[in-house]
């Protein structure tokens, strides 16, 4: 399983567009992703900033995040996988369009 997880960590990487729905809980993520620091528990701290910009939770808030940093509905634990990811690569998936 983690030969098929490696282009999600490094590699060329294209997310599904995201539904109009989605956009404000990304444009919120991509915000503050670009002022947290990656080597701690970015994946909390990015939830909680995003919860509290967006009144997003629970579906409406993880789902979008994940499509938009690992491309996939399912998978290991975020807060497991989100440091894996470089933060410019992670800020790139959340601000594309």
């Amino acid at each position: 399983e983690a030969a098929e997880w490696e282009g999600v960590f490094d590699g060329p990487f294209s997310a599904p567009v995201p539904d109009d729905a989605d956009r404000p809980v990304l444009d919120a993520a991509a915000v503050a992703a670009a002022g947290l620091v990656w080597e701690a528990d970015p994946w909390q701290a990015l939830t909680g900033a995003v919860k509290e910009a967006t009144g997003a939770k629970g579906r409406a808030l993880f789902l979008p995040l994940r499509r938009a940093l690992t491309g996939r509905d399912h998978g290991p634990d975020m807060a497991d996988l989100l440091p894996l990811i470089d933060k410019d690569q992670a800020l790139a998936r959340l601000s594309a369009k």
